[in-house]
Parts: C-alpha cells; sequence; structure tokens
C-alpha cells in the first residue's frame, strides 16, 4: 500500500506582513549632533603656532650639569675556596643579572680561567663560580677581568656622550 503524501499545514500567524512601523513616527533617543550644536575649533597645529609664535623647530639640547668625576658604587664582596684548591666562589651583594652576566663573560674571555658560571636566589646573594687553570692566580685573573669590564663601559659612555 502507497502512504499519502502529508502536505504542511500553514501556520497562521497573528501578524499580518505589513511593516507595523509605517504609519507612526518613532522618535529618537539620541541627542542631535549637528555642526551647529558644536563650537567650531581651529585645527591643533595653528592653536599651537598662534600661541608660541618664537617656537623653533631646532632647538639645541643642553643637558644639566652633572658632577665631573663619576660616581662609582662600591660592591660588597666576599671570596671562599671551592671544592678544591683551583675552584672559588665569589659573593656579590646587591647585584642582578644585568652585572653577573657580563662579568662572568669577561672572566670567560681572560686567559687562565678553565670556567666561570654564577646562580641568584631569593634566599642567599648571587654568587659567581671560578675555576682557574694550574699556575694562575685568582687576584690577577679579577683585576685583569675588572679592567676589561672598566674598558669596555668606558667606551660605552663615550659612544652615549657623542650622542647628547
Amino acid at each position: 500500500m502507497a502512504k499519502k503524501k502529508v502536505e504542511p499545514k500553514e501556520e497562521e500567524s497573528d501578524f499580518d506582513d505589513e511593516d507595523l512601523f509605517e504609519d507612526d513616527e518613532v522618535e529618537s533617543h539620541y541627542p542631535d549632533l549637528k555642526d551647529v550644536s558644536q563650537p567650531k575649533k581651529k585645527p591643533l597645529s595653528e592653536d599651537f603656532i598662534e600661541e608660541d609664535e618664537d617656537y623653533e623647530l631646532e632647538e639645541e639640547y643642553e643637558p644639566e650639569a652633572g658632577p665631573e668625576l663619576p660616581d662609582y658604587k662600591y660592591l660588597k664582596l666576599a671570596m671562599k675556596k671551592g671544592v678544591s684548591e683551583h675552584d672559588y666562589i665569589l659573593t656579590v651583594q646587591g647585584q642582578s643579572h644585568g652585572f653577573c652576566n657580563i662579568f662572568v663573560q669577561h672572566l670567560l674571555n681572560t686567559e687562565g680561567v678553565n670556567s666561570a658560571a654564577y646562580k641568584i636566589t631569593q634566599i642567599a646573594p648571587p654568587e659567581i663560580f671560578i675555576r682557574l687553570e694550574d699556575g694562575f692566580k685568582i687576584k690577577e685573573i679579577l683585576i685583569k677581568a675588572i679592567e676589561t669590564l672598566r674598558t669596555e663601559v668606558s667606551e660605552v659612555q663615550k659612544l652615549f656622550k657623542k650622542l647628547i
């Protein structure tokens, strides 16, 4: 037996297809923003030039007078022997990764240093670990590394002074 096809019933709606707001005027709740309501302003560049007629585009900058001699920050250092006779631990108080990283790099470039590294924790001050080769003294190695660091810093200062 064949089934009869059921066609969907058209739903009757309460709304007509006509536009409900066609005859009524809809009032807007937004304020009227016409050109008349706002005062006219001059462009910013004209206001700036009128107020400051003596303004020059190329004005020379003179830095404030500072001290002639550089202000040095002295480090609180403590040295102790490491595990072997060629190992040393240098404790540096009040320094961060910036100083420790650059100083270890200079130590590694110094002749006589086998290895160098640093460790920073929140509990203890930063520690720099240094392992020397046979026949080198820690005092001489530290002086060489500090001198190379000092010359690099003075070169950077000269470059910055040229920029100013």
